[in-house]
């Protein structure tokens, strides 16, 4: 079915309560983020088979070389505005007329190409005096100019990245969620087969690594971002873009202190480990990192983006924060129950993938506490949602930038001693105190009747996977046949008992009923 043009979205497109219609229901809001939620998914699931590849392919220090590349991406786009799209989102349903949501779309994403594509082309032209600081200084392996060559693949994504951002959010706001995942799939498995290529038998490594995501973001933005542009019209509006801007820009050093808090573990890693071992400390980091990240960078991202225009449509304020507050429960319960079964087979994933010559199997050690840490980061995230509704996004500065120096005093202290897994301690201790801290100012910001009681049961149960996990894997050592099966044997008994814990002591027995006949109808109708 051929996508409908944006004249014919209503402006409560998404909402709940009577404007939206039927799109208002919870059974809408789950339909469309198990949709979104489902190539993000796949992909995750791909991306850890494709570690038993990669990790032959590339040793410890070019792993690490890549973690730190994608610092700079991430951070870059950031500054760069990545948070206007948040506000394009946020006001596309507040305009009067058909014309205004057109600018919104239109202004935001030509905004960003301007200033991206000006920053980055002056960044390129310093690329040698900038790859030290950004990335770090040659080694006798990776001489200076390699990384010089890393560091302008990156750059020349971030431009790239912003304006296909611009067409994805454009389909979220207009709920064609079909669409969108045809997009994000076709655009995974060509990065895929690309880097498949270049990595593993051009043998071109990080460089290989990267080529690909700049390729796959040229497509869509040509793609893509065009046909929105064509359906938009290019015009520009200050008038439409102005306030957009200013409930952005308190968002831009938010957005970059949680960059750090997300990626600048690494370089802290890199400065704080011995010099020796420094990317190779980091490689194994980024490999137990992704797969603590798998639960929550697959459920909450997707989750957020159909529950932000969802909720924004929802027009009386005490009913918004009703949903508000239930809608988070159900999302941290969600995350939590696949969490804790990537945390409890984490050591088994690994044991079976990584080459038995090199260090990543290590990486066993942090993946509980970054599963548990990503969880009180899904808890925050929630929470920032009042505060996006009453446009006080301020707070959120102060918040994130205690955050960060926590992080950094943090891994100042752990990582000489413990290494990686202090890196991860310092992650966990991070966002539970960014969990704490946002819950208590959205509540004073808007007075959502948070489910403290049922969160706090969730948040326990996940401590007791995550301390069953490390210590069945120091006691049972999954060493040989008979280790596997008694180890395994003993964490699917916890994860049975846990899962149950959640379910029963979680929901209560209505909530319960409605899941079950829910999960019925859905397999009948498959």
């Amino acid at each position: 079915m051929a996508p409908r043009p944006p004249e014919t979205e209503p402006a409560g497109n998404g909402a709940a309560g009577g404007r939206g219609g039927n799109s208002g229901r919870l059974s809408s809001l789950f339909r469309h983020s198990a949709i979104y939620s489902a190539v993000p998914l796949l992909g995750r699931v791909i991306s850890i088979v494709m570690l038993y590849f990669f990790a032959r392919w590339m040793p410890e220090a070019e792993m690490g070389l890549v973690d730190l590349a994608d610092l700079v991406l991430a951070s870059l786009v950031q500054v760069l505005g990545y948070n206007l799209l948040s506000g394009m989102t946020r006001f596309y349903f507040e305009q009067a007329s058909e014309a205004d949501r057109r600018r919104v779309i239109s202004s935001c994403t030509l905004a960003l190409a301007a200033v991206s594509w000006t920053v980055v082309l002056v960044l390129v032209a310093f690329r040698r005096d900038l790859a030290p600081v950004l990335i770090g200084e040659g080694t006798a392996r990776y001489d200076s100019w390699t990384i010089q060559r890393v560091l302008q693949i990156t750059l020349l994504v971030i431009p790239l990245q912003l304006t296909s951002q611009c067409g994805f959010y454009f389909l979220q706001i207009t709920q064609r969620s079909g669409l969108y995942a045809a997009i994000q799939l076709a655009k995974m498995l060509f990065e895929l087969g690309l880097r498949i290529y270049l990595v593993g038998f051009a043998g071109h490594g990080p460089q290989g690594y990267l080529y690909p995501i700049l390729a796959g973001e040229a497509l869509v933005t040509l793609g893509l971002t065009g046909w929105v542009l064509s359906r938009t019209g290019l015009g520009f509006s200050w008038r439409v873009l102005r306030p957009i801007v200013a409930y952005t820009l308190p968002l831009i050093p938010v957005g970059l202190f949680q960059l750090a808090l997300h990626y600048g573990d690494r370089r802290l890693l890199e400065h704080f480990s011995e010099d020796q071992t420094a990317l190779d400390q980091v490689g194994i980091y980024g490999i137990g990192y992704k797969i603590g990240f798998l639960a929550t960078g697959a459920l909450l991202g997707p989750f957020v983006q159909i529950f932000h225009p969802w909720i924004y449509g929802v027009s009386d304020r005490a009913e918004q924060a009703q949903k508000l507050a239930r809608v988070s429960t159900y999302g941290i319960l969600t995350i939590a129950a696949a969490s804790l079964c990537v945390t409890l087979a984490s050591r088994h994933v690994l044991e079976l993938m990584m080459p038995a010559d090199r260090e990543y199997i290590e990486a066993w050690k942090v993946v509980p506490l970054i599963t548990s840490g990503y969880l009180f980061w899904a808890v925050y995230h929630l929470s920032q949602i009042p505060l996006y509704i009453a446009k006080r996004t301020a707070p959120l500065v102060w918040i994130n930038a205690l955050a960060l120096g926590l992080n950094v005093g943090a891994n100042a202290v752990l990582v000489p001693p413990l290494g990686f897994v202090g890196a991860g301690l310092a992650t966990l201790l991070t966002f539970a105190s960014l969990a704490a801290a946002g819950l208590w100012t959205s509540r004073r910001a808007m007075s959502v009747p948070f489910e403290f009681g049922r969160i706090s049961g969730v948040l326990l149960v996940m401590a007791a996977a995550a301390g069953g996990s490390v210590g069945l894997d120091l006691w049972l050592v999954p060493a040989g046949v008979a280790g596997l099966v008694l180890n395994g044997g003993a964490k699917l008994a916890l994860m049975g008992l846990l899962l149950t814990l959640l379910v029963r002591g979680v929901l209560s027995a209505e909530e319960r009923g409605d899941l079950a006949r829910a999960i019925r109808a859905r397999m009948g109708r498959a």
